[in-house]
């Protein structure tokens, strides 16, 4: 019995061994030989050869399949090759609900997995080519890559089902005439423009998906999405920001997280079967639509081929019924579609802050639901000889046409309103902004601007807004919260909004009020008056003897305007600076000391201009004796002629630096500003106000962390608070910031942004330096005396300062001196003083040797500039005996004078 058994286990091994052996050594021979090579099954070097050579004949153009609103039925689509478990449901609901559908198909998938696209042409169902990876926006890919895309998509579909396509689409493309000859010498006669698109995560319900097909135009293409089209295309910065408006307010944290979930492509296409059988709305296949040589903007309704295809007597009353009484809503929902397609998915980004260095601020106003609001802030600007930009919206329209139209005829600017609707999509906001438009310019106004003053402004708004080509406007302060409604006094609104620290608006700032929140009606328009008087009017510069409301010349003030008389203002606007705009030696990219061939050695003794507190025992730290005893220790730049150098450090407000920029022009002198950076791009348009006065713009570190401090227990120095690889990134980060706001300024050829430094504190270290020369920083540049402005209690104690800066105790001109003063808000009187310093300068004759020159740094750091190298300016031969005068007109007496 157990030889028996042992037998039989024996044969039933060698029987597996024999089946393993034939399944993996000969059945796999067999099986696999009939798996594809993709490198040489799909291979397309010679149709290649072939398309690129037709393309430089007189080929002609492939045809456009497009609506065809004379029918009364669809044409249905689906984009993508599905995986076969999907095809196979999704073909038993075609012929389930008797609908006809063309599968346009990327090669990609199929090359892959060929069994879908089997299932599909054995079912008979039309197919199309889908690129071979469904690529968007084909219009901008470069023509081989079109072409190979279209050709091995082909070759893939032909090898699979023998026949290859003749007709093809591309998701957000635009069919110019050089795709559509690309497409026809790679043998496709056709392309496919849908004009209505399923958004599958929308279609969650029965209800959903009949609300989508009721809104469906019999003529349609409706396209459904299967495979997510693939983005080549790399759009410029700042051209489109796909986060809507409220994800630019700063402090605000957004999850930005996809938390949604995808709805399933088989359950999505029996609702919208479902609903068009409920409608009772038929579909045909494409190439029984409309084919069109070109695509224009807008397709007639009036002609003779679409009245003749309509068959009926009754037919042709209702079509013509249409064609008279409905032409401008079918037209209108045309256009919505090809504007859609026209404009290629972008989506406007709302402008919080217009670019410019017009001293201007943007008032703008919503919620116009209280006319007796309204017509005391229109009374209110009118007072203040200032203009703003008003939503309306459509009840705002509907309900008080009046007053809107007073609103226009005031000089005021009327933008469109969009409202926050919660089921709105493109098409109703499109909608909406036409209906508002037309009745805007019924009125005698052309809007050019849009805002959705309230609620999460959702994508749709966004390219609806772009669509329909206008403005997407913003905020940069808005005179709301949500806890402010029951506020009696504008003041707790100020403070609310404000605090101790913003003194001021600024150039190119949009300021919003919704003037139906208040509780109390009379708040907007105290919390305006409040914000112009303490916000506005603070920026001019304003001294006993120089009023901008009695000086004509007096340009230092800030007026209030409407969002397009600054936006579309060209004079005063800017881009942010791209490094192809900046001076080749200027460039953050750039080290200009490598090609001067400076070593560090000459860089410490050659390029530092110091001050005298600069010592082997204060403010300096980590040089050696020798490299200490190479240190300028002057301050002062070497020069025979009676110049001194104005520089400010730091950072400010509109209401500090605009005086100083008025002084400085009323004066016709110019400076060097030292730019604190770490809040610089919180206010560009200041900076660059700065730039274009003619001042030189220098690196002041971004955060003032200073190289070394006095410890003050034992008097020893001690390093920075931040490690050289953070000192490195604070330089970079400080420099990038001033060449991306000011690199491409130059004024009569003179560039304003400089490769200078001024240590925060005026403390210096060998480690510093070896950073700032790692930086390509071509000098550092303390200065010869500090006025302390940031200290000073009186104007005449400021005045004393600056006058002990410029002249010596004689009253003599400290040639090359070089002032220390600030730009922040600290620095109560220091425009003031300056002014009187300038003004007394000003009165005396150029030959009076107490008279000075104020001039920019960058009028002598130049050709090698060498401090080490005392060699004065050839230009100026003195003729002067300067110790004869008694220089009783130095400016030690400006009152006299």
């Amino acid at each position: 019995m157990s030889k028996k058994k042992l037998l039989i286990a024996i044969t039933i091994l060698i029987i597996a061994a024999i089946c393993g052996y034939l399944y993996f050594y000969g059945t796999n021979e067999s099986t696999y030989a009939d798996i594809t090579d993709l490198n040489n099954e799909y291979n397309i070097d010679n149709e290649l050869t072939d398309a690129q050579q037709k393309l430089n004949s007189d080929i002609k153009p492939a045809q456009i399949y497009v609506d065809s609103f004379d029918k009364n039925a669809i044409a249905l689509t689906f984009d993508g090759l599905p995986d076969p478990t999907t095809t196979d449901r999704l073909l038993d609901l075609l012929d389930k609900y008797q609908i006809k559908a063309t599968f346009f198909v990327d090669g990609s998938t199929a090359a892959k997995d060929n069994d879908s696209l089997k299932k599909i042409y054995q079912r008979k169902y039309p197919i199309g080519n889908y690129t071979y990876v469904g690529l968007a926006e084909l219009d901008k890919i470069p023509t081989e890559e079109v072409l190979a895309q279209l050709l091995k998509t082909q070759k893939v579909i032909k090898v699979t089902t023998g026949t290859a396509p003749d007709i093809f689409k591309a998701p957000r493309t635009i069919y110019t005439d050089k795709l559509l000859k690309i497409a026809a010498v790679a043998g496709l006669n056709a392309a496919v423009k849908t004009n209505v698109y399923v958004n599958p995560d929308t279609l969650t319900t029965d209800a959903a998906a009949e609300s989508f097909v009721n809104q469906i135009i019999p003529g349609s293409i409706v396209s459904v999405p299967i495979a997510t089209p693939v983005n080549r295309v790399k759009y410029e910065p700042g051209k489109t920001d796909e986060k809507p408006a409220f994800d630019k307010q700063p402090g605000l944290n957004v999850n930005m997280s996809d938390d949604n979930k995808h709805q399933n492509i088989v359950d999505v296409t029996e609702r919208l079967l479902k609903a068009l059988q409920k409608r009772s709305m038929p579909t045909e296949y494409i190439t029984d639509f409309r084919l069109v040589n070109q695509l224009n903007n807008k397709y007639s309704l009036n002609d003779t081929a679409s009245f003749d295809a309509v068959k009926t007597f009754t037919q042709k009353m209702v079509f013509l019924t249409d064609k008279l009484f409905f032409k401008k809503a079918f037209a209108a929902a045309q256009d919505y579609q090809v504007i859609r397609q026209n404009n290629n998915s972008i989506k406007a980004a709302p402008i919080n802050l217009i670019l410019t260095t017009e001293p201007a601020v943007c008032f703008t106003f919503a919620g116009l639901s209280k006319p007796s609001v309204v017509y005391s802030i229109l009374a209110q600007l009118k007072q203040m000889n200032a203009t703003g930009t008003f939503f309306v919206m459509k009840n705002d329209i509907d309900k008080n046409p009046q007053l809107i139209q007073t609103i226009i005829n005031s000089g005021n600017e009327v933008g469109v309103g969009i409202r926050s609707l919660k089921n709105a999509d493109f098409y109703s906001t499109c909608s909406e902004i036409d209906y508002v438009q037309n009745r805007l310019k019924s009125m005698g106004a052309t809007p050019q601007l849009a805002m959705q003053p309230w609620g999460g402004i959702t994508d749709d708004t966004r390219e609806a807004v772009s669509a329909m080509g206008l403005t997407m406007i913003g905020s940069y302060v808005s005179v709301v919260k949500s806890n402010m409604k029951d506020y009696t006094s504008p003041q707790q609104v100020m403070q609310e909004l404000f605090g101790k620290y913003v003194y001021s608006m600024g150039r190119g700032w949009i300021v919003y009020f919704r003037l139906d929140y208040y509780t109390d009606d009379s708040l907007a328009g105290k919390v305006m008056d409040l914000i112009k008087r303490d916000k506005i009017n603070n920026i001019a510069y304003n001294s006993f003897y120089d009023d901008p409301r009695i000086n004509p010349n007096n340009d230092s003030a800030y007026s209030i305007k409407s969002v397009s008389s600054v936006l579309f203002n060209k004079t005063y606007r800017y881009k942010f600076a791209t490094e192809n705009k900046v001076p080749e030696q200027l460039r953050s990219s750039q080290n200009p000391l490598l090609n001067e061939h400076i070593d560090f050695k000459n860089y410490i003794k050659k390029r530092y201009i110091g001050n005298p507190a600069i010592g082997a025992d204060s403010n300096t730290l980590g040089f050696s004796i020798a490299q200490l005893h190479t240190l300028d220790t002057v301050g002062q730049i070497h020069t025979d002629k009676p110049v001194v150098f104005l520089t400010f450090d730091d950072w400010g407000t509109d209401a500090s630096i605009n005086k100083l920029l008025y002084v400085l022009r009323k004066h016709k002198a110019n400076a060097t500003f030292f730019i604190l950076t770490h809040n610089v791009l919180k206010n560009p348009n200041l900076l660059r106000a700065i730039a274009v006065g003619g001042n030189d713009i220098g690196a002041h570190s971004d955060m003032h962390k200073p190289m070394t401090t006095q410890n003050v227990h034992n008097n020893t120095m001690r390093p920075s608070v931040q490690s050289r690889q953070e000192y490195m990134q604070d330089l970079s980060s400080c420099y990038k910031k001033l060449e991306t706001i000011t690199g491409d300024v130059s004024i009569n050829g003179h560039p304003a942004l400089t490769r200078y430094f001024r240590p925060p504190q005026l403390t210096i270290s060998k480690m510093g330096f070896e950073c700032l020369y790692d930086n390509g920083f071509s000098y550092i540049i303390d200065g010869s005396y500090s006025t302390h402005d940031y200290d000073q209690t009186n104007l005449q104690g400021m005045i004393n300062s600056i006058k002990a800066a410029i002249f010596d105790e004689n009253g003599k001109v400290r040639n090359g001196a070089i002032l220390v003063m600030h730009m922040s808000d600290s620095g109560e009187y220091t425009a003031v003083a300056l002014d009187m310093i300038l003004t007394a300068n000003d009165q005396r004759k150029d030959n009076d040797p107490a008279k000075f020159i104020p001039a920019r740094l960058s009028d002598y750091l130049k050709d090698g500039y060498d401090q080490s190298n005392p060699v004065f300016d050839k230009e100026l031969s003195p003729t002067v005996d300067y110790n004869k005068y008694l220089y009783k007109n130095s400016g030690y007496n400006i009152g006299d004078e």
